[in-house]
């Protein structure tokens, strides 16, 4: 009578440790030469499909994936593929701009980039009497109270701003927006102000800010804001130059070459030299 041999499941046991399990998730990213969807990373790793989601989901709102259409996969400062070049690159273009901007208003100027669900200040330039400056070089705040981190949300799909937030929102003055679905709204309305986005007390009782995207490209998205202890209404007026600052700064990061950007002087004639004099000419309560 012949005899059956039984079947072999050769397929390897999924670790059961976190560290070994972020692992696969990092090395099959760093191995793929595009971005990859959710089910070949679960299929390559050999980790469950809701296992995986949760650990991407995490590193996505950690900043340490970028999370597109097609796929996720590593952010610049874990890969290696840019590293620090495109900021240097970006604060290099951006620094004349936050000086003139300073100049114009008094108030404090800040340039930062979304790091998960925090923003990453790159450059500020503050000063002056009753000038407040929350955020600090190299420091971080949660993107959904401040001007500057909505307006960066704002450039981010619905789903994708879910993964990246966690509900329930800190709160950090009785302003600050505290759940998804009324954050959605107002994104919504920022994407309907082609990206300006405002803060009235939402980070800091006393403080209100109004922010402008930087569309880096492929580089994701940066913003420019301006923060003081002023109404809402004065920003509103300053709301123009803001984004004429910021569209200049795209355009001369599209191409500005890196090399040249740290080693040569970048003109300041992104703002306006006729709106720059009529801002030192006339007070704040003369702006129309």
């Amino acid at each position: 009578m012949p005899t059956t041999t039984p079947e072999v499941n050769v397929q390897r046991e999924a670790p059961t440790s976190m560290v070994a399990r972020v692992a696969l998730i990092l090395n099959s990213l760093d191995q793929a030469d595009k971005p990859l969807p959710l089910d070949q990373i679960a299929g390559q790793t050999g980790l469950p499909r809701s296992s995986a989601h949760r650990i991407l989901s995490q590193l996505h709102s950690e900043g340490l994936l970028q999370h597109r259409a097609e796929g996720y996969t590593l952010t610049a400062s874990i890969s290696g593929a840019h590293g620090g070049a495109d900021h240097s690159q970006l604060r290099a273009v951006a620094s004349p701009v936050l000086e003139r901007l300073h100049a114009d208003t008094a108030l404090a100027v800040h340039l930062g980039v979304l790091r998960g669900a925090d923003v990453l200040c790159l450059d500020r330039v503050s000063g002056g009497v009753g000038v407040l400056a929350p955020l600090r070089v190299a420091g971080r705040t949660p993107a959904h109270a401040s001007a500057l981190g909505k307006a960066m949300l704002a450039q981010l799909p619905p789903e994708q701003v879910d993964e990246v937030l966690r509900a329930p929102l800190h709160k950090f003055t009785p302003a600050t927006i505290a759940d998804l679905p009324t954050l959605h709204q107002e994104l919504a309305l920022i994407r309907s102000r082609h990206g300006l986005a405002y803060d009235d007390q939402e980070l800091a009782v006393g403080l209100s800010g109004v922010a402008a995207p930087i569309d880096l490209g492929e580089a994701g998205w940066a913003a420019l804001s301006l923060t003081g202890a002023v109404p809402v209404a004065r920003l509103r007026r300053m709301a123009p130059f803001l984004s004429r600052a910021s569209r200049g700064i795209a355009e001369r990061v599209a191409t500005t070459p890196s090399a040249s950007a740290r080693h040569q002087a970048v003109p300041v004639s992104i703002t306006d030299d006729m709106l720059s004099r009529v801002l030192r000419t006339l007070s704040s309560d003369d702006w129309v």
